[in-house]
Order: C-alpha cells, then sequence, then structure tokens
C-alpha cells in the first residue's frame, strides 16, 4: 500500500516491513524446538529494506525487528515494499494458480484415461514426493535437483518443459504483473468486494472455494481422505 502512495506517512517517519518467507504453519515451525524443518523454514526469511528512512535509522529498527521475532537465524535478504509487493501477489495470482491449473486438468485427463482417484491423489501430491523435489530444490538447485530422479523422469521433465507453448501463460503473467499488481486493478476489486459485500472479501472466498470443489480433483480427494480417515487441521476463511 506505501508504495502505491495509499498510505500517507510524514517526510520524518520510518516505513520498513519484515516479512518471513513461508506459510503461517511454516513460520510456527521455525520457531518450534527440534523441528526437522526448522533450518530449511529458516533459509527462507526476508527482510525488506526501509521503504522510507525519515530518522536515519530505519534500517536498523528494520533488523532490531527481525531479530526480535527471531528470523535472523540464517541471515536475511534485502529488498523494498515495491519489489516484495509485486513478488508476492504475482505468485499468489499467477504462479499459483498456473500450478492449481495445471494440477487439476492433469487429474481430470488422467481420470479420463482409467486412472484411480486413490492412485491419482497418491501420485501427485498425498506421498508428499512434490513437498520433496521443492526441498531439494531449495538445497541443491531449481534444476540441479533433477540429479536425484531417474534418467527418465530427467529426460521427460527437460525435454517436456522445452517444448511447452509458453506464449499464453506468459501474456497472462504480464497481464497480472502489470495490470492487476502494478496497475491497480487487483487493489481496486479487492477494495470494492470490502465495501460493497457485507461479508467483504471472505464472502467471496467461500464462493471461490465451493466452486473449485465442484473439480474432479477436489471430488475425488474428498472420497479418498474419507476413505482414510484423514482429516485437515488447515484454517478455513
Amino acid at each position: 500500500m506505501f508504495f502505491k502512495k495509499k498510505v500517507e506517512v510524514g517526510k520524518t517517519e520510518d516505513v520498513v516491513m519484515v516479512a518471513p518467507r513461508m506459510i503461517d504453519e511454516g513460520v510456527r515451525k521455525t520457531l518450534t524446538p527440534n523441528s526437522p524443518r526448522i533450518l530449511f523454514s529458516q533459509a527462507h526469511d526476508l527482510i525488506s529494506s526501509p521503504s522510507q528512512d525519515g530518522t536515519g535509522s530505519a534500517w536498523a529498527t528494520t533488523r532490531s525487528l527481525a531479530l526480535a521475532i527471531g528470523t535472523l537465524t540464517s541471515g536475511s535478504i534485502g529488498s523494498s515494499a515495491r519489489e516484495e509487493t509485486l513478488m508476492d501477489l504475482f505468485a499468489e495470482q499467477a504462479l499459483w494458480p498456473l500450478v492449481i491449473a495445471t494440477f487439476r486438468e492433469s487429474y481430470s485427463l488422467l481420470k479420463s484415461l482409467g486412472c484411480s482417484d486413490k492412485a491419482l491423489v497418491h501420485e501427485l501430491w498425498l506421498s508428499k514426493e512434490p513437498a520433496e523435489v521443492f526441498e531439494k530444490a531449495a538445497e541443491d538447485g531449481f534444476l540441479r535437483q533433477l540429479g536425484w530422479h531417474s534418467a527418465v523422469s530427467q529426460y521427460g521433465q527437460l525435454k517436456g518443459s522445452g517444448e511447452v507453448d509458453v506464449s499464453k501463460m506468459r501474456e497472462r503473467m504480464r497481464e497480472v504483473g502489470e495490470k492487476r499488481i502494478l496497475g491497480g486493478e487487483f487493489e481496486k476489486e479487492f477494495s470494492k468486494l470490502e465495501e460493497e459485500r457485507d461479508g467483504g472479501v471472505l464472502d467471496r472466498i467461500g464462493e471461490l472455494y465451493k466452486e473449485a470443489e465442484k473439480s474432479e480433483l477436489c471430488q475425488g480427494e474428498m472420497r479418498v481422505r474419507e476413505r482414510l480417515g484423514l482429516n485437515s487441521a488447515a484454517p478455513r476463511n
């Protein structure tokens, strides 16, 4: 909000931000003694540099806040409010929506080709293989983690990713980055939901959940989790 000039701050005031790079549960786990994920999680801490240094000591304030909440265990990354906002919203509105859509469509296609719900759910995410892959990407490098896969897997992923037509994807990503985020379209949309709906944006989120849960992926997962007696501890807005 500050880099979009929606918040008025006196020129003699400091504007700083400390933003751990992890979802809520991951942040809590980094502060839990003997957590097996603590080093991996802490490696993703990020500290934004001051957006406004009105007192001349904004950096010191930023570092003090970060130290106080325990996020300097393995270092920090200097950034800015603009960069952090752009990256964060881009991931939420461009990158991860594409990931979700890819899983959803892959599930439906494989189901139509004869794969069962139980096999698909375990293969695609319940086994936690994707989590292991991303952990190796953090440890060894985004591309180099492929070295832990079979030759068949390495060949398929490298060749296949190079053959994908990304023109529409790139067009969508640019629209999100330039128009929705930097251009202010998302800000207006979000504010309008808060102003015009009794339940605000949470009301719309509830509708979006109901729409998403109609997919074959969600319906199939629901059946598998019920059969296995698996409950979700994730909060639901």
